[in-house]
């Protein structure tokens, strides 16, 4: 189970929705939220009377506390609350939340999709799509206008492959907490193969080894598969789509073969959880 997320925030009025969406979740899951701001800072200057080193640490200082304000403006006061602010000086964005993730174990990294009227654009697909292929944990991607964390359907876009099941069994315990249910659905065109059967053989392997009731399976068929999955995820009242990245080819590697974050802004509104393959 997740005892730990990481949210990172550009500290945006348009960001703060995601910040909400974050704490709700940490805390209908029970679990530690890290807020992280990554501090872009410029080659600072030999100065006579002040030490780089000095002006450096006075600068994270300031900005800690920008951030600790940003929080308290929006979740209230901290004070009691299992949320932590944190600060670092960085190169790059991506890096940076990398190396706090994996220094601190976190068992999921929240980050705000492109907004398009923040100067500083902070996630654009290009860091998103470079978290992608290297976080430790789950990545979830949520829309700056989310206004609440109301997760009752989960749609699972599958390929009905081995490597679902274990991504399948992941999302069980987070199902579970939040009591929501599980849509399975694969989209394929109809030369690819016999859709129906490798979905009854999908069902059956999952069902030895996922323990879970509230379970659904559709098999759609679609040459538009980026309009299809939308409008099913909105059929169903879908609150959360769940990808797994993976290096073979199948529905999902067409599907986000550019940018993932690209492709979602441009055909998917809901919040999207992306577990790799590597890290099953």
């Amino acid at each position: 189970m997740i005892k730990s997320i990481l949210y990172a925030t550009d500290r945006t009025e348009n960001s703060a929705a995601a910040l909400k969406y974050a704490y709700e979740l940490s805390l209908r899951l029970g679990a530690k939220l890290m807020v992280y701001y990554g501090h872009e800072m410029p080659m600072i200057r030999v100065s006579v009377s002040r030490p780089p080193q000095q002006i450096a640490h006075h600068v994270i200082k300031e900005q800690q506390e920008i951030l600790t304000a940003y929080c308290s403006k929006h979740l209230g006061h901290l004070e009691g609350k299992a949320v932590e602010c944190v600060v670092e000086r960085v190169e790059l964005i991506s890096q940076g939340i990398l190396k706090k993730a994996k220094e601190l174990g976190v068992g999921l990294i929240i980050i705000g999709r492109k907004d398009k009227h923040t100067e500083r654009g902070l996630f654009v697909g290009d860091i998103g799509k470079g978290l992608q292929d290297k976080v430790p944990c789950p990545l979830l991607i949520v829309p700056n206008g989310m206004e609440e964390m109301a997760i009752t359907n989960i749609l699972y876009a599958s390929d009905f492959e081995e490597a679902d099941i274990a991504a399948i069994k992941k999302i069980v315990p987070l199902a579970k907490a939040l009591d929501a249910k599980i849509s399975i659905a694969h989209i394929s065109t109809e030369k690819e193969y016999a859709g129906m059967d490798q979905m009854e053989w999908f069902k059956d392997m999952l069902a030895k080894k996922v323990a879970y009731e509230k379970v659904e399976f559709k098999l759609i068929f679609s040459d538009f598969i980026e309009e299809k999955l939308k409008t099913h995820a909105e059929i169903i009242g879908a609150d959360l789509l769940v990808v797994l990245e993976r290096e073979e080819k199948g529905i999902l590697k067409r599907l986000f073969h550019k940018s993932l974050v690209k492709k979602i802004e441009d055909h998917i509104s809901i919040p999207l959880l992306s577990y790799h393959k590597a890290n099953l």
